[in-house]
C-alpha cells in the first residue's frame, strides 16, 4: 500500500479525533483487594466480615424511563475482588416488598422481574462491555453488549454465580464472577476499568436505576460507564476446559402418504469440546464430532404470502461462545447456515487496541440462502462444505474502530468468498458514522436445483463478484433523534457464511423519532412518534419499493404501552416472465396502505400481555393481486407461583379478495414450565400451525398444485439439569405430525427420544 495512502488515512483519524468533545475523566475511585477470613460462599446472605470492609456504591441515578432525577430508594452495591474472583452484593431495599417480582427463571429469561447487574468494560475503551444480571432468587442472565453495532449477544453464557433472597424490606443477590470469564489486558499492577451497577424495578413504569449518571442524547451507554481502579492481582485464566458429552437416542420416521411402517435407528454419539485460554487475552476453542443439535425449540414463524427466507438465532455454545468478536454491521457470520459439522476450531483474542476471531468448521452438508430482490430461496448441497471466517479490528481510541473481515466456503464444484472492510466513527457524543464495503466471488454449483428467480440469477455456471456497501449516520438529543442509512448490493454480491437474503438491492432509509417526557404526577409518562420513509431499487435503478411508516405511542400505568400506526407502500409484484431478471415492465406496481394498534401491558408480577392487530391493503404474492390482510399477533406469560409458568402465543392471518377468502393461516407456540430451581426445570411444548386455502379463490394454476389445508403439530417433552453452561443433562422426547389433501386427519410422522450429558472439567 502506498505510503502516501497510509499518511492520508492517519490524517484524516488524527483531525477527527481532534474535533471530537474531549473530557478530562474524573478520578476513578478504587475496588478493594481482599483477602476474606471466611470462604466466601454465594448464598445470598452477605454475612461474611469482607463483605463491611467492600467499596460502597450507590444506585441511584434515574436512567429509564427519563434520564433526568435521582431516586429516594437507597440501593448499594458493595464490591470488592480476592485477585480471582470479582465479588458483588447488592442490597435493594424497597417500600413495598409485596411488589416485588421473583420467580424460579431459566437462563436469560428474567427481564420481566426485578433485577441487579454489573455491567463491566474491561478494556475500558467504549467497544463492548460484559453483563452479569440476576434477579431476586439468584435466576441468572449474561450477555455481550457490542457498543459499534448496539447489539448485545445473550446467546453468550458465562461461568460464574449468583444467589438471592427476599427480606422483609427488600431483597439481597450475591455474585462472585471468576475474572477467568472474561478478557482482558494482561498488565501488571493497578488496572482501569469502567463498570455500571444497575438496578431494574418494573412497576407501574419499569424504573432503570445506575450508578452512573447516562444521558439519553448519547446512545451509547458503555461509553458512559465510568471508570474504577483496582483488579491489581486480577489474572484472566491459562486455564483448560475439558468438555466430553455422550448423547444417546432413538429416532423414528414413516412417509405416511404410503402408509409405511415406522422406520428407525438407535444412535450413540460421543463428542469432545475443549477450551484454552492460550494466553490472559487469546482463547482456543475446538470441538471434535460435536453434538450440534437444537436442544431449545425454535419460536416458530409464519412464512405465508413472505418471499425472503426466515432469520432463526443461533443457540450451540461453540458458536455462540466470543461471537461477537465477528460481529459487524451486516450479518456476516451467521453460522445456523452450518448444520452438522464433524470438526471445529476457533481463536478469538482481544491485545490491546487489536481485536481479532478466526474459526473453521467442516460440514456434513451445505446449507445456502441464494439472496435476490424480489425473494430468496434455500438450497441444500449433498456435499461436505470447509467453512472459515477471519476477522480483525482495530480501535483507534476510544470514538473510531476499523476494522477487516473474510469469509469463505467450498463444497466440490461450489465456493463463495468475501472480503470487506468497515468504520465506526463517534464523531461527537450526539453523532455517529458508520461505514462498510464488502467484495464477493463465487462459483455455483452444477448441482443446485434452482427456480424462478434463483435459477435466472445462478443458473449460468460462469463466476459471480459483486460488491456491496452501507453508510449509516445518526444525530441523538435527549428527547429526538435523526437517521440516514444507504445500503447497496450488486447484481453479483453473495455472502453466502452470513445472513443477507437481498442482493441486486439499493435502499435508502430516513428516519427519526421525537419523545415527550411528561411531569412525574401525570397518570402517562411518555409520549412518542417514530416515523421512517425509505426506497429501494435494484443495481439498474429499476423501481422495486418504497414506504412511508409513522406511530405515535404513549407508555401509562402498570407497564403499558398503546401505539398507533400507519403505513403507505408502492411496491412491485412478481416477475410476469420469470424467464428475466428485468422488474420495469416485468411487474405491475401495487399501493398498499393500512393501520396498526399494538398494546401490552404488564398489570402485576408474573402477568404480561401483548396484542398487535393490523388490517389494510397487501400484496398477495402467490396471485400477484391486491388484496385485504387481516394479522393478529397476541402473546401472554403467567406465573401460576415462583415456579410454574405458562407461555401462549398465537398468530393468525387472513387475506380476502373481492370480500372471498383466500387463505386463513394459524401458529400456536404453547410452552409450559415447571422450574424446580435455578438449575432444573421440566418444560413441555406445543407448536401447531394451520394453513387452509380457499382453492376456488386462486388463480386458475395454482388450484391443481397447492394443497387446501396444511397442518403441523410439533411436541417437546424435555428435563434438564444444568450445573453451568458445558455441565448439564438433558432428556426428552419429540414427534411431529401432519395433515394435508391427501390425510383425513393430522397423523404421526417422525418421533424421537433422546438424552444428553456433558461435563467439564477445569485443569
Amino acid at each position: 500500500m502506498p505510503s502516501s495512502f497510509y499518511t492520508a488515512v492517519v490524517t484524516v483519524l488524527s483531525v477527527i479525533s481532534l474535533l471530537q468533545s474531549v473530557v478530562s475523566p474524573a478520578q476513578a475511585a478504587e475496588i478493594p483487594t481482599l483477602l476474606p477470613e471466611t470462604i466466601i460462599t454465594v448464598d445470598g446472605q452477605l454475612d461474611e466480615r469482607a463483605w463491611q470492609d467492600a467499596r460502597r456504591i450507590n444506585i441511584n441515578f434515574i436512567t429509564l424511563p427519563t434520564d433526568q432525577g435521582v431516586s429516594d430508594i437507597a440501593t448499594e452495591a458493595r464490591v470488592f475482588d480476592d485477585g480471582e474472583i470479582l465479588y458483588i452484593g447488592f442490597i435493594a431495599p424497597d417500600p413495598q416488598p409485596e411488589l416485588i417480582r421473583a420467580f424460579y427463571r431459566n437462563r436469560d429469561n428474567i427481564w420481566n422481574d426485578d433485577v441487579v447487574g454489573v455491567k463491566i468494560d474491561p478494556y475500558n475503551n467504549k467497544q463492548l462491555a460484559y453483563q452479569f444480571f440476576a434477579n431476586p432468587l439468584g435466576s441468572q442472565a449474561d450477555s455481550i453488549e457490542n457498543a459499534q453495532t448496539g447489539h448485545e449477544s445473550a446467546s453468550w453464557d458465562g461461568f460464574w454465580h449468583a444467589a438471592g433472597q427476599l427480606t422483609d424490606n427488600g431483597y439481597l443477590v450475591e455474585m462472585a464472577i471468576p475474572f477467568a470469564v472474561m478478557n482482558f489486558p494482561p498488565q501488571p499492577g493497578l488496572k482501569t476499568w469502567a463498570l455500571e451497577f444497575v438496578r431494574f424495578m418494573p412497576r407501574d413504569q419499569r424504573l432503570r436505576l445506575s450508578s452512573a449518571r447516562i444521558s439519553h442524547a448519547n446512545k451509547c451507554w458503555v461509553c458512559q460507564m465510568p471508570a474504577y481502579q483496582g483488579f491489581a492481582k486480577a489474572k484472566s485464566s491459562t486455564n483448560v476446559i475439558i468438555a466430553p458429552s455422550v448423547v444417546a437416542g432413538r429416532s423414528e420416521q414413516r412417509e405416511v402418504h404410503q402408509q409405511q411402517n415406522w422406520q428407525g435407528e438407535n444412535n450413540v454419539e460421543l463428542s469432545l469440546d475443549g477450551k484454552w485460554a492460550v494466553t490472559p487475552d487469546i482463547t482456543l476453542n475446538a470441538t471434535l464430532n460435536p453434538d450440534f443439535s437444537q436442544v431449545e425449540a425454535d419460536a416458530q414463524q409464519l412464512s405465508v404470502n413472505n418471499p425472503f427466507t426466515l432469520f432463526y438465532a443461533e443457540s450451540r455454545p461453540f458458536f455462540t461462545e466470543n461471537a461477537d468478536y465477528f460481529a459487524t454491521p451486516y450479518n456476516l457470520v451467521h453460522t445456523r447456515n452450518i448444520s452438522a459439522p464433524n470438526i471445529g476450531a476457533k481463536v478469538t483474542g482481544r491485545t490491546g487496541a487489536h481485536t481479532f476471531g478466526f474459526f473453521a468448521a467442516d460440514d456434513d452438508s451445505t446449507t445456502l440462502v441464494l439472496p435476490g430482490n424480489l425473494g430468496s430461496d434455500i438450497a441444500v448441497l449433498e456435499n461436505a462444505s470447509h467453512n472459515l471466517a477471519a476477522r480483525y479490528s482495530f480501535a483507534y481510541n476510544n470514538s473510531i474502530s476499523v476494522g477487516a473481515i473474510a469469509t469463505w466456503r467450498d463444497a466440490a464444484d461450489y465456493s463463495n468468498s468475501l472480503t470487506g472492510l468497515d468504520a465506526n466513527i463517534r464523531l461527537t457524543a450526539k453523532d455517529t458514522l458508520s461505514l462498510q464495503w464488502l467484495f464477493s466471488e463465487t462459483s455455483n454449483s452444477q448441482q443446485l436445483a434452482l427456480h424462478g428467480e434463483a435459477l435466472q440469477r445462478y443458473g449460468d455456471e460462469q463466476p459471480l463478484t459483486g460488491q456491496a456497501y452501507r453508510l449509516n449516520y445518526q444525530h441523538s438529543e435527549r428527547t429526538w433523534r435523526w437517521f440516514g442509512r444507504y445500503d447497496a448490493r450488486s447484481k453479483g454480491f453473495r455472502a453466502d457464511l452470513g445472513f443477507m437474503p437481498e442482493t441486486d438491492w439499493n435502499k435508502f432509509t430516513t428516519g427519526g423519532e421525537y419523545i415527550w417526557y411528561l411531569a412525574d404526577d401525570s397518570l402517562f409518562n411518555r409520549v412518542r412518534i417514530t416515523g421512517d420513509w425509505d426506497t429501494t431499487h435494484n443495481a439498474a435503478g429499476e423501481f422495486i419499493e418504497s414506504e412511508t411508516e409513522g406511530y405515535a405511542g404513549i407508555f401509562g400505568p402498570l407497564g403499558s404501552y398503546l401505539e398507533l400506526g400507519a403505513y403507505q407502500r408502492e411496491r412491485v409484484g412478481q416477475r410476469l416472465d420469470n424467464n428475466s431478471l428485468a422488474i420495469s415492465g416485468n411487474t405491475e406496481r401495487f399501493n398498499e396502505q393500512g393501520g396498526s394498534v399494538l398494546a401490552e401491558v404488564a398489570p402485576a408480577a408474573g402477568m404480561v400481555f401483548f396484542a398487535f392487530w393490523q388490517h389494510g391493503s397487501a400484496l398477495d404474492l402467490t396471485n400477484n393481486r391486491l388484496s385485504d390482510q387481516n394479522r393478529v399477533e397476541l402473546e401472554g406469560r403467567y406465573s401460576f407461583s415462583r415456579h410454574l409458568e405458562l407461555s401462549l402465543r398465537h398468530n393468525l392471518t387472513t387475506m380476502d379478495y373481492l370480500s372471498a377468502r383466500v387463505f386463513t393461516a394459524n401458529l400456536t407456540d404453547m410452552r409450559l414450565t415447571y422450574q424446580f430451581s435455578n438449575r432444573s426445570a421440566l418444560r413441555l411444548v406445543l407448536l401447531y400451525t394451520d394453513l387452509q386455502r380457499e382453492l376456488q379463490n386462486y388463480q386458475p394454476q395454482w388450484q391443481s398444485t397447492l394443497d387446501a389445508r396444511s397442518r403441523q403439530l410439533n411436541k417437546q417433552l424435555l428435563y434438564s439439569y444444568k450445573v453451568n453452561p458445558q455441565t448439564v443433562f438433558f432428556v426428552g422426547y419429540s414427534d411431529g405430525s401432519l395433515q394435508d389433501d391427501e390425510l383425513s386427519r393430522i397423523t404421526p410422522s417422525e418421533r424421537s427420544a433422546f438424552l444428553k450429558f456433558s461435563y467439564a472439567w477445569q485443569l
